[in-house]
């Protein structure tokens, strides 16, 4: 089972999620565990080239009962959407008054990534007003622990795979390691975590 933190956090209002090697699989399986009224967007950074996620992204869609699609600059983030970052862009999240929104660049990879899990995670504990809900799953090297570091900091909810159901431990250890994670899961056991978080509304 998942071991967490003792905390006591507000009503969360986004989940951000991120992964690299391995990846695919693992948020077809989270997503697809997911029901439709699930309450909160989802933001997706998953490393991979511009020509193949906009199909990624049109597979998730028909995997999950949740409205999945390649983000567009402006595109709103309503619950029961998933935003995945389109190849060869950087995608940030944004707050207004009407709620979340999508921001897209062509910038400089970060930790030689573009889109950038830190890119993401660093936007999104900018903008919020309530806990973030942050994600890190299977991938190689360490993009998204700095990010998960700040989401942490401001008081997000911060959850890594496990190594045992991992393909590539690097990124969820590289988080764990700098001590800004509150629940380590099984990668089965996620959906049924992010149910529990996101009714503490």
């Amino acid at each position: 089972m998942p071991s967490g933190a003792d905390k006591r956090w507000g009503a969360a209002e986004l989940v951000v999620m991120g992964a690299s090697t391995g990846g695919p699989t693992a948020l077809a399986s989270i997503l697809s565990g997911l029901p439709k009224t699930f309450p909160l967007p989802i933001a997706v950074v998953q490393h991979m080239p511009e020509a193949f996620t906009r199909t990624f992204a049109a597979r998730l869609n028909q995997e999950s009962s949740l409205q999945v699609f390649e983000a567009a600059k402006g595109n709103r983030l309503r619950p029961g959407t998933v935003a995945i970052a389109p190849g060869g862009r950087q995608m940030r999240v944004h707050r207004d008054l009407e709620g979340w929104f999508v921001e897209l660049g062509e910038e400089t990879p970060w930790h030689n990534h573009v889109p950038s899990v830190d890119v993401l995670f660093d936007s999104a504990a900018r903008a919020a007003h309530q806990p973030v809900i942050a994600v890190l799953l299977t991938g190689m090297g360490k993009d998204g622990a700095e990010g998960m570091e700040k989401i942490h900091r401001r008081g997000g909810i911060t959850i890594a795979q496990s190594k045992e159901s991992s393909v590539v431990f690097g990124m969820p250890r590289a988080a764990i390691e700098r001590g800004c994670v509150d629940y380590v899961a099984d990668l089965e056991e996620i959906p049924a975590l992010l149910m529990k978080l996101s009714m503490n509304r």
